[in-house]
C-alpha cells in the first residue's frame, strides 16, 4: 500500500501544535553512555560493521518545571532491525542485560508497552514510527498519529527531537511524566578520543600564556589574553568563559558545542586507563 512506503525527504519541522512543556524523566536502560577509546583517524565508517548508532540525551529546558535527568542512551542496530521504545518492565528488564540493540525502556506510565520504534534503511537514514500507543509519539512538537493508530514511518534527522506521550495529572510524580529527548544519528566517530584530541589536551598542558600562543574565541572573535578565563569542551573546541558562558548554563550538565553540534555530557566520569 502506499502508505507503507518511506517519504524520501525528511518533514515534520518545528511547529507550534501540540506543545508540551512537561520535563523528562530518568530511565533504567542498562546500556547508557559508552567510554571513549582511542583511535588513529578521528572518522570511523558506520558501516564497517554494518552498524548504524542511535543516542538519545534528555532534553533540557530550564524554562519549564524541573525534570529529573537521565544518562545518555546509546544502541546499535543493522539496518532494517527494529529498535523498540516501551515501557519498563520486569520482562523488558531481564531482555535488556546483553546486547546494544535492546529495547529503550522508560519507567513512566504515560509510555506504552509498545509505544515506538525506530529503524534505519541501508543508507543511514533513520525513521520512527508510533506503534499504537495511546498518548502518542511526537517529533518536534507534532504529533505521528492519533490515539491506538499506527503511524507510516517517518525521516528522523539529527538533532530532533522526540517526545512520547503527554503528562498527566500535570506531571507532578514521575511516573505521570512524559519523555522528551533529543537524537543523535551514526555520529559514533565522535564519541572517541582522536589523535586531534589527544594533540590539543597536549598542547593545553604544554600551553605557555604569551602572545605567540593565544587563541582566537569563535564568538567574539578576539584572542584569548592572558589570565582570561577559558573554557575547553570535551570536543577540544574553546572560547572565552564569559562568551560561552549562556549556552553552558542553558543545558547544564549537557553541552551543546557550536561549533561542531556535538552533545556533550559534562559531568560524566570517565575511568583513566
Amino acid at each position: 500500500m502506499a502508505e507503507s512506503r518511506r517519504p524520501s525527504l525528511p518533514f515534520f519541522r518545528n511547529s507550534d501544535q501540540h506543545i508540551s512543556n512537561s520535563p523528562t524523566i530518568g530511565n533504567i536502560n542498562a546500556h547508557v553512555d559508552e567510554e571513549p577509546t582511542f583511535i588513529e583517524s578521528g572518522i570511523v565508517e558506520e558501516s564497517k560493521d554494518e552498524l548504524y548508532s542511535v543516542r538519545l540525551t534528555p532534553l533540557i529546558d530550564h524554562s519549564s518545571n524541573s525534570n529529573l535527568y537521565f544518562a545518555p542512551i546509546i544502541r546499535k542496530v543493522k539496518h532494517g532491525e527494529p529498535l523498540l521504545i516501551c515501557r519498563y518492565t520486569e520482562k523488558m528488564k531481564a531482555s535488556s542485560s546483553k546486547g546494544s540493540s535492546a529495547p529503550i525502556v522508560f519507567k513512566s506510565k504515560v509510555v506504552s508497552r509498545t509505544h515506538a520504534q525506530l529503524e534505519c534503511n541501508e543508507n543511514g537514514q533513520w525513521f520512527i514510527q508510533d506503534k499504537k500507543s495511546s498518548s502518542g509519539t511526537f517529533l518536534n512538537h507534532i504529533r505521528l498519529s492519533s490515539a491506538n493508530v499506527e503511524s507510516v514511518l517517518t525521516p528522523v534527522c539529527d538533532g530532533d527531537i522526540i517526545q512520547l506521550g503527554m503528562d498527566y495529572r500535570g506531571g507532578t510524580e514521575e511516573v505521570y511524566r512524559c519523555v522528551k529527548m533529543r537524537c543523535e544519528f551514526n555520529r559514533s566517530w565522535q564519541r572517541k578520543v582522536s589523535q586531534f584530541n589527544l594533540e590539543i589536551h597536549q598542547k593545553l598542558k604544554d600551553l605557555k600564556l604569551d602572545d605567540t600562543n593565544n587563541g582566537e574565541c569563535a564568538i567574539c572573535l578576539m584572542k584569548i589574553e592572558p589570565c582570561q578565563a577559558w573554557f575547553v569542551s570535551p570536543c577540544s573546541h574553546s572560547w572565552h568563559y564569559k562568551c560561552i558562558r549562556p549556552i553552558i548554563v542553558k543545558s547544564y550538565p549537557q553541552f551543546y558545542c557550536p561549533n561542531c553540534r556535538t552533545m556533550c555530557d559534562l559531568e560524566t566520569d570517565l575511568e583513566s586507563e
